[in-house]
């Protein structure tokens, strides 16, 4: 095989290429799982919301302010009416994570 000047430029063209795709999909999966993390977060807080106003219910716990610890996250609610079917509800998981929701018990 006889070198010559085209080789090298070559190898490093597709060398750069190459490294280029790893980045890539490697910048393109931290994002999917970052965005991944936030939907498992909002739909863990939107259910432990869902079930502790609804234990509250059960238990005729109801009333215009609601302090509630369900399992590791701290829930605190607001009536919106005096006929306690609305209510402004803050959760913040074990995580950190901090929902704010309008919900109907």
């Amino acid at each position: 095989m006889k070198n010559n000047g085209f080789t090298l430029p070559f190898i490093l063209f597709i060398a750069l290429i190459t490294i280029l795709i790893v980045t890539g999909s490697a910048s393109i999966f931290k994002t999917q799982i970052q965005y991944e993390k936030q939907l498992q977060n909002y739909y863990l807080a939107s259910a432990e919301l869902n079930l502790a106003l609804l234990v509250a219910k059960d238990d005729s716990m109801l009333a215009n302010q609601l302090n509630i610890e369900y399992g590791s996250s701290i829930i605190k609610c607001q009536s919106t009416d005096d006929t306690l079917s609305s209510f402004n509800c803050n959760i913040t998981l074990e995580n950190g994570y901090t929902l704010t929701k309008t919900t109907n018990p």
